[in-house]
């Protein structure tokens, strides 16, 4: 009996494999791929809200990858920790970042589309994602929710007039009616009311606060709901002090969408220009709405008919 022969290159082949699987088997393991450093404005049930949302979504998605989570006080003026992107969250925290010389990738975010841009003029390689809804979405909600009403009206002030006329376009296009009143003060703010809404219609909030803001947000809501206006925020406090319904986005919807961002990032990609939050919640106040004599559909009926105009070309 005569053995077969073994080829020498296929015997010196299973040697080489066993050898680098030996060699595989034995090499550590990295315990993180990446680094990111979260840095919050302060200590608010928000901001908070934000980060245990953020963290939580990271591991969901089974992410290699270590957060860190600072308030800008814990900072103060020390160097930053080594991270390979950094996210700001909340104004303060977006300004004290920019301010710096930084050489990674910078995530703004939870700050109205006004101020993120002016930041995002100042700083390369940084990216956003606002607060603010898109303004057509913020019409049709009006059409979905409220649809026996024909006109709005806005208060404008300095830091609402991109976003004025983003609404004033977007409400056109919705064939809606719009007129504004431009407010220089408090002082103006009664009067302005009394004028827009002498026909009635109903009031779009807007995220400027020197117009809507804890001193004034109280009369306005007041004198709106004398007039039988119903009022349309943009965030859950609004719903709990009168308006009879909001659109925005939770800080755990926010930083789900981050967390897309930074992954996108680590993964090697350049970090996107700004953008409008992908996810929002629609808030109802039925008590309001009833004494307003309006008959509101569930959250759920609303969003279906939101999310069919946002459909519509």
């Amino acid at each position: 009996m005569f053995r077969k022969a073994i080829h020498p290159f296929l015997s010196f082949a299973w040697v080489f494999r066993s050898a680098l699987l030996g060699l595989l088997w034995w090499m550590p393991s990295p315990v993180f791929a990446a680094n990111l450093l979260v840095v919050l404005s302060d200590s608010a049930p928000a901001y908070q809200a934000y980060a245990a949302g953020f963290r939580g979504s990271i591991e969901k998605r089974g992410s290699n990858v270590d957060v860190q989570v600072l308030e800008l006080r814990q900072l103060n003026g020390r160097p930053l920790p080594d991270a390979n992107l950094l996210i700001a969250v909340g104004s303060r925290a977006s300004e004290a970042l920019i301010g710096r010389d930084l050489h990674q990738p910078l995530l703004l975010t939870m700050l109205p589309r006004t101020n993120l841009e002016r930041l995002l003029a100042q700083q390369p390689k940084t990216g956003g994602i606002y607060i603010d809804q898109p303004a057509a979405r913020y019409i049709a909600l009006v059409r979905a929710a409220l649809p026996e009403i024909e006109r709005i009206g806005l208060l404008v002030g300095r830091d609402s007039k991109d976003t004025a006329t983003r609404l004033q376009i977007a409400a056109r296009e919705a064939h809606l009616r719009v007129q504004s009143e431009t407010i220089g003060g408090e002082g103006d703010i009664y009067p302005a009311m009394q004028r827009l809404f002498a026909d009635g219609g109903a009031l779009l909030a807007t995220p400027d606060g020197s117009i809507f803001n804890a001193q004034t947000i109280p009369s306005i809501l007041l004198s709106a709901y004398r007039r039988g206006i119903p009022i349309v925020g943009f965030s859950p406090a609004y719903v709990s002090a009168g308006a009879v319904i909001a659109l925005y986005s939770t800080p755990e919807q926010l930083a789900a969408q981050s967390v897309d961002i930074a992954l996108q990032v680590l993964a090697g990609g350049a970090i996107p220009g700004p953008q409008y939050p992908r996810h929002y919640t629609i808030g109802i106040n039925e008590r309001v709405a009833r004494s307003l004599g309006l008959t509101l559909e569930g959250e759920t009926v609303i969003r279906e008919r939101l999310e069919r105009l946002e459909r519509q070309p």
